[in-house]
């Protein structure tokens, strides 16, 4: 991986990489490139002390979003100051960008958020990767190629994203908005509809299952015994066929104080899908937000 400093006009490159526990991080050795007689600015002098450390990553609670995270560690023992970044690469079609100050504590680490850039779904798997530039409050830019990504949080995003690229162009999927309500207080179950509504384009959509959540999963079967773990679904939708829909009987997957409390990814229900016969993959089933709290006040009443 290749890093590199450019300030006001001159640029210098260096490799740098480190290993943190099993991942390799991209590593940053910023140089002072100053006129001659000129004191060091503050924050290249800090980040020339110690390696600035970068990791690409996604929170949970981003997962349904087109957000991402850039985790930056300062090393140094001085703060050093981002006024921006643009985050770019082979994995995405067009870099996106960051125009706000953030202060990174000496001997601290500091996530930035940051809009993911449109995927490209034709670049290969082995070819992507994630780039960075980095802009200083001195005017120092630096530059980091192939970000480490120790939770793959750059494969999900392609896998989850071009699956429902796919997934789209053959037909609308998503949970109706709204839900209904069958029994009442601890015998409380919800019931959720998903609709696939043909494009008219070529291909073939198996909606093949849908996977239970920490929150919520199918309510048990009549007969008794343990619930499944997810709802199998066996509807398949093409140019020739119509509108098709399914419900699903929903029931909390815990009860305990925190269920709800501290939940971020309860009502995102991952959805497996077939496209033409092609392997399986997966996709979170488009919700919206209100009846994303629907399901929730479901768990409340049957919490009870």
């Amino acid at each position: 991986m290749t890093v590199g400093t450019r300030h006001r006009g001159g640029e210098r490159r260096a490799l740098g990489s480190r290993v943190i526990g099993s991942c390799v991080a991209v590593v940053l050795a910023v140089s002072g490139c100053t006129t001659t007689g000129a004191p060091l600015p503050r924050a290249t002098r800090a980040a020339s002390a110690e390696d600035l450390v970068i990791e690409f990553r996604q929170n949970r609670d981003q997962y349904a979003s087109d957000a991402a995270i850039v985790r930056v560690g300062n090393g140094g023992d001085d703060d050093i100051t981002i006024v921006g970044l643009e985050l770019a690469g082979s994995a995405f079609t067009a870099p996106t960008v960051r125009d706000r100050s953030s202060t990174i504590r000496a001997g601290q680490t500091t996530d930035l958020a940051v809009e993911l850039p449109p995927v490209d779904c034709d670049a290969r798997d082995e070819d992507v990767q994630v780039d960075l530039q980095l802009r200083l409050d001195d005017g120092a830019v630096l530059t980091a190629s192939g970000l480490s990504d120790p939770t793959n949080a750059l494969q999900r995003i392609r896998a989850s994203t071009c699956t429902v690229s796919a997934v789209q162009r053959i037909a609308e999927v998503a949970a109706t908005p709204g839900i209904r309500l069958e029994g009442a207080g601890a015998t409380t179950v919800a019931v959720l509809t998903i609709t696939a509504v043909p494009t008219g384009a070529p291909g073939r959509l198996e909606l093949v299952a849908l996977r239970s959540t920490v929150l919520l999963q199918p309510a048990p079967r009549d007969g008794g015994g343990d619930p499944p773990q997810d709802w199998p679904l066996s509807l398949t939708v093409d140019a020739a066929s119509g509108p098709q829909s399914i419900e699903l009987r929903i029931v909390p997957t815990r009860c305990d104080p925190h269920a709800l409390a501290e939940d971020k990814v309860g009502t995102l229900f991952p959805l497996v899908v077939r496209i033409d016969d092609g392997p399986e993959a997966v996709m979170t089933l488009p919700l919206d937000a209100d009846t994303a709290e629907a399901l929730k006040d479901a768990v409340r009443a049957r919490c009870v």
